[in-house]
């Protein structure tokens, strides 16, 4: 199954996200000529193609997932996912409207607390690390108080080389003091990967956006994967380093 491809409405456009994403919310004409809520993101190729990619593997891997679209735009593509209606933790918890201080600081550590607690959190920080996501941050999580959607992968792939080299959901679990359990469970969930929805991904979105190339980064990353997550979190060994 091809990922599809869907046209603009004129006009639809309008604010949305609160991530330094130009992402903005809009109607779809599918192929099949329905008309779907969505939001747009205008970006290069190469993070178009990681957020098609990632968004399929990762749905196939059991998390909820936006279904993704490639949007002919502007004589171009451009990347969208169908509109999830509920906040990101961000927003739901106001961090940004905080002022820098103890109270800011208090409702990060809770987003840090519910995101660690979050069922599906194992698999996301294990999937995370098969995509070599390094910006998994609270506003790419959406709750809406019972469940937990994960979105915004354009920065995974080897497209946030340029970023600090870190795995969030790991960094958040040992804030909170939550590490052991998470790890376990997340080592767990990396060795039951299916490796077969790697190739089934690029499949789906070769045509589109050009993702063999991606497939073959996941597979190198997923075959040593148990050992990248178990260096996301400190070791006994750590406590003895001066």
């Amino acid at each position: 199954m091809k990922i599809e491809v869907a046209t603009l409405v004129e006009g639809s456009e309008s604010d949305a996200g609160d991530g330094i994403t130009d992402a903005k919310r809009c109607v779809l004409t599918l192929p099949d000529g329905t008309l779907h809520a969505a939001v747009l993101k205008r970006a290069p190729l190469g993070h178009v193609a990681a957020e098609c990619f990632s968004a399929l593997l990762l749905k196939a891997w059991g998390l909820d997932v936006p279904t993704p679209y490639v949007v002919q735009v502007d004589g171009g593509i451009a990347f969208a996912s169908a509109d999830a209606g509920y906040p990101s933790l961000k927003q739901r918890l106001g961090i940004n409207a905080l002022p820098e201080g103890p109270l800011r600081d208090a409702a990060i550590k809770l987003a840090a607390e519910l995101t660690s607690s979050f069922a599906s959190t194992p698999l996301a920080l294990a999937a995370d690390e098969a995509i070599d996501n390094r910006d998994r941050n609270l506003g790419n999580i959406l709750w809406d108080g019972a469940a937990e959607t994960w979105i915004d992968h354009a920065m995974a792939l080897g497209e946030g080389a340029h970023m600090d080299d870190l795995n969030k959901l790991a960094t958040m679990a040992v804030m909170v003091g939550s590490a052991d359990m998470v790890q376990a469970s997340a080592i767990a969930q990396s060795l039951a990967l299916d490796r077969s929805h790697i190739e089934t991904a690029a499949l789906a979105t070769s045509d589109a956006v050009g993702s063999f190339e991606k497939a073959n980064f996941v597979a190198d990353r997923v075959a040593r994967l148990g050992m990248l997550v178990l260096a996301r979190f400190p070791q006994p060994h750590d406590l003895l380093s001066p």
